[in-house]
């Protein structure tokens, strides 16, 4: 896949800078806490859309798997996206 770099980063990216701003507002209340969770965010979304492309452009899925996981991603964005990006996306 074209974006396989694209959507390692975004996930790994949105995981590091929402995790670490989300530590320091709860830990310190640091201003620079906003400004990573803001990171967090934007890597969050180009994920998302990375990763909805990506299942709507596979020709290994059904439709039924492609609405399903395209409902989960947008729907319940953290659980289905770890799922996705660990056990799922080998087989898409």
């Amino acid at each position: 896949m074209k974006n396989s770099s694209f959507i390692h980063t975004s996930f790994i990216g949105s995981l590091i800078f929402s995790i670490t701003g989300m530590l320091l507002m709860i830990n310190n209340h640091v201003n620079s806490a906003n400004l990573l969770l803001l990171i967090g965010v934007v890597f969050t979304v180009a994920f998302l859309i990375l990763s909805v492309m990506e299942i709507n452009k596979s020709t290994k899925l059904s439709s039924n798997q492609k609405i399903v996981w395209t409902i989960g991603l947008i729907a319940f964005l953290n659980v289905p996206s770890i799922l996705y990006y660990f056990i799922s996306r080998k087989y898409v």
